[in-house]
């Protein structure tokens, strides 16, 4: 029987178009997906004010990769609004329980969401890999045109994968979402659109170099720590923090796996809500993962110095350490300022003058340094703790 025939008995297995007599329960899972999808982008956006947060109090600025990671956020609030309408139209209940209005709306909002579920995961892992190009601009051992390469390939893929999509019926999109309305729409849906299996061929590439992806994003750190010399310890810490990706591309897996369901084009309503949280999984753990490295400054104390320590010199990476940010001009600088009151102008062996009866003389001093628009690197480096020293400066301000 072809593909045509096929989905034909199932609507009228289904009921659609007439009466059945084997109806299943009316389950609801729309509650449960509902609740999926909001939690999972909340939890991701308590990992992104955090790793916001934490840049611009460490370092008075936020750049590509942070606006690109807090886009993704967006787009991904605007597929979890998406789910929560077609859930109110009917999304997660058997398509013969709705109405033909229900199920037009239904399937309409999802195809629609569709296209945020390929942006939002997009454009995380686009952020993750410009965080991972600054990370290997700081060792010079690490050839960073591959990461280059990723992006681009995020962008060609992907963008493809939305081409492909919205174009399988040519100009008229009606019949994206009105193919189960009726008999009629459906084979009108067979005689002007590509093969469903189309879609599902090219999902599976899609998920296949989305998880490639992340496996690069999970291996090109771990070089990177591996070069490093800090002590076997902070390495796997790192480790931790910065091959994440792993928990990414597990769920890319997944849900290129019940990707499948889009080549089937029977009870929409009902079967895609599997698809759909593994979308949300998906998008949310894009961002999480990228955004936990970044928050490293918050899970570290700095150890107190004691009375008769030196205060330790400067790390030499500082002076020249941008702060050259997406909202910068290009080539920009910026001058900040760190002001240290109640320093005493006294010799570290002296008697202070309070032990003698008077006050100590203490100073403000303002050391002003400037941050070229040149050395993202080794600020991200720092944030994250691939190299020595951290920027530890919570009170620095713009002049």
């Amino acid at each position: 029987m072809s593909s045509e025939g096929a989905a034909l008995a199932g609507l009228a297995a289904f009921g659609v178009g007439g009466q059945s007599q084997n109806l299943p329960p009316d389950r609801n899972q729309g509650p449960l997906l509902d609740r999926v999808v909001w939690i999972n982008l909340a939890i991701s956006g308590v990992f992104l004010v955090a790793r916001l947060w934490t840049k611009w109090r460490k370092t008075h600025r936020l750049y590509w990769d942070d606006g690109l990671i807090g886009l993704a956020w967006l787009v991904g609030l605007v597929h979890a609004t998406q789910i929560t309408t077609a859930v109110a139209h009917g999304l997660g209940r058997h398509m013969q329980y709705l109405s033909t209005d229900q199920r037009e709306q239904t399937i309409r909002l999802g195809v629609l969401s569709l296209l945020s579920s390929f942006l939002s995961p997009m454009i995380g892992r686009i952020a993750f890999l410009v965080t991972v190009y600054y990370l290997a601009g700081t060792d010079k051992r690490v050839k960073r045109w591959p990461v280059v390469l990723f992006v681009a390939g995020q962008l060609l893929v992907n963008i493809s994968a939305i081409i492909v999509f919205y174009t399988q019926c040519g100009s008229d999109l009606r019949l994206l979402w009105n193919a189960l309305s009726s008999a009629a729409d459906l084979a009108e849906h067979y005689a002007k659109c590509s093969d469903p299996v189309l879609q599902t061929d090219y999902g599976y590439f899609q998920g296949s170099f989305n998880t490639v992806t992340d496996a690069f994003l999970t291996l090109m750190p771990a070089v990177l720590i591996q070069h490093t010399s800090r002590s076997l310890k902070t390495k796997i810490g790192l480790a931790f923090l910065l091959c994440l990706s792993a928990v990414a591309m597990i769920a890319s897996i997944v849900k290129t796996f019940y990707s499948k369901a889009l080549s089937e084009p029977l009870d929409y309503t009902y079967d895609l809500v599997a698809l759909v949280i593994w979308i949300s999984i998906e998008l949310n753990v894009v961002i999480i993962v990228s955004s936990l490295p970044l928050m490293r400054p918050i899970f570290t104390r700095r150890r107190p110095r004691r009375a008769n320590e030196e205060r330790p010199p400067t790390p030499n990476w500082g002076s020249s350490t941008t702060f050259g940010s997406f909202m910068a001009m290009k080539g920009a600088r910026s001058t900040l300022a760190r002001v240290d009151s109640e320093e005493a102008i006294m010799p570290q062996n002296a008697v202070p003058m309070r032990n003698l009866g008077g006050g100590g003389i203490n100073v403000t001093r303002e050391v002003s340094v400037t941050y070229e628009s040149s050395n993202q690197p080794f600020v991200h480096a720092a944030l994250v703790g691939l190299i020595e020293g951290e920027i530890a400066n919570p009170k620095l301000v713009r002049r």
